[in-house]
């Protein structure tokens, strides 16, 4: 089974920062992106930004060795986290050119970056989009294609193997583990995207879709997550990925949501896969569902060489490119010739969610309905309030923020 990779829309954010020490590592950052691309030779060079952890780099660096010999170009690979590439991408826009030629965004953020990228030519791309996943090229169509999965992520349930002996298969079952470990269920309920992450799959098992916050389907989730909420670990109220991660290694919890990343952790700490093992999400009235995560491709709309760029491109998309990108750095490939694992092992619960990966809408307004769905389940969470009321108020409010929307 090749290693979990984290996706880096939704991988831990470390230590929070001051808004001194946030502002110099931006602007760092964009004079690193500026200072790599300006010292090196812009004939037959392409730049590319990409979201790496220091250990990838070497393996995504020999697939990139790979187009460089087939086609004559050099590539310089400038490792960055999501933020920095967004602010890098969204400057050199206002400037009206700049020296970057392909960017890897965070699906979170297509939507608000989608009017800095070109449209691509989907003719020649008539080779490569057929083998990619329908789900995962529908995310990158806003105001026709501008995005191309470079690798996916998603979420299984976590579980304590020795503890639970199997994982709930169901929401009944998930129900009475939680009241028979009260305190041993956590959720990532600090208020940021995590949290939508986590709720989305429970309006999506129920029949629900993620613009609609008051039909029938979205009450019965909150109805379940209403009983679910008092055998909640206390420390839910503030769990992200790597705190809720930490809480299981300690064994202050049994069972959580998280991304392939933390099997990785869990592995390096020798918890995985015992006891710490993956299962997939429990199922709901309509089936189960996960939330898709991961980065794109795209070409800014002032990239120098932007015909090499979709080059390349295509090339990082190519069985052979993502072939390696599994095996060497456990990437999920968007190619359905590229399988990842073997259903069993320290993975088999995210093999086992593959068919079940839902993207979040693509629209510039998301972020407003995510937050809408992170406060009615804290309101349900964590002050008990009404499931129904607290929806009913969701589908007010966002009611009233698109009549003050304008078209």
């Amino acid at each position: 089974m090749a290693r979990a990779a984290v996706g880096r829309g939704d991988k831990p954010r470390g230590y929070p920062e001051t808004p001194v020490a946030r502002r110099l590592r931006v602007l760092l950052a964009l004079l690193g992106l500026a200072l790599a691309a300006a010292c090196q030779p812009r004939e037959h060079t392409l730049t590319v930004a990409v979201a790496l952890l220091p250990s990838e780099l070497p393996g995504y660096r020999e697939v990139v060795r790979g187009f460089e010999q087939e086609s004559g170009w050099r590539v310089v690979v400038v490792p960055q986290q999501y933020a920095d590439i967004r602010r890098a991408l969204a400057a050199e826009a206002a400037a009206g050119s700049g020296t970057l030629d392909l960017v890897e965004l965070d699906i979170y953020s297509l939507p608000a970056a989608a009017a800095h990228v070109a449209v691509l030519d989907e003719a020649a791309l008539a080779a490569e989009l057929p083998a990619l996943a329908p789900v995962a090229v529908q995310a990158g169509r806003i105001d026709g294609l501008r995005f191309l999965p470079h690798r996916l992520t998603w979420q299984a349930l976590l579980y304590n193997h020795a503890v639970l002996g199997a994982a709930p298969r169901s929401w009944d079952e998930l129900l009475a583990v939680a009241r028979a470990h009260r305190g041993g269920i956590g959720m990532k309920g600090a208020r940021y995207e995590g949290l939508t992450c986590d709720v989305l799959p429970f309006v999506w098992a129920a029949g629900g879709r993620a613009d609609a916050f008051d039909d029938a389907a979205a009450r019965a989730a909150f109805r379940f997550l209403a009983e679910l909420a008092p055998t909640l670990n206390p420390q839910s109220a503030t769990f992200r990925e790597a705190s809720i991660a930490e809480a299981m290694a300690r064994g202050e919890i049994v069972l959580h949501l998280n991304w392939p990343f933390a099997m990785s952790l869990f592995a390096s700490q020798g918890l995985a896969p015992n006891p710490i093992r993956a299962a997939p999400l429990p199922a709901g009235p309509a089936g189960t569902a996960t939330v898709l995560g991961g980065g794109y491709l795209a070409i800014p709309r002032g990239a120098p060489q932007a015909s090499e760029a979709l080059r390349l491109a295509r090339y990082l998309l190519s069985e052979r490119a993502q072939r390696h990108l599994h095996d060497r750095l456990g990437w999920f490939s968007a190619r359905r010739d590229v399988v990842f694992g073997n259903g069993s092992g320290l993975l088999a619960g995210f093999a086992a969610m593959h068919d079940t990966v839902r993207a979040r809408p693509a629209r510039a307004d998301y972020p407003r309905m995510s937050r809408l769905w992170q406060e009615a389940f804290r309101a349900v969470a964590f002050e008990r309030a009404d499931p129904d009321a607290a929806l009913a108020a969701a589908a007010r409010q966002w009611a009233t923020e698109q009549a003050r929307t304008p078209e």
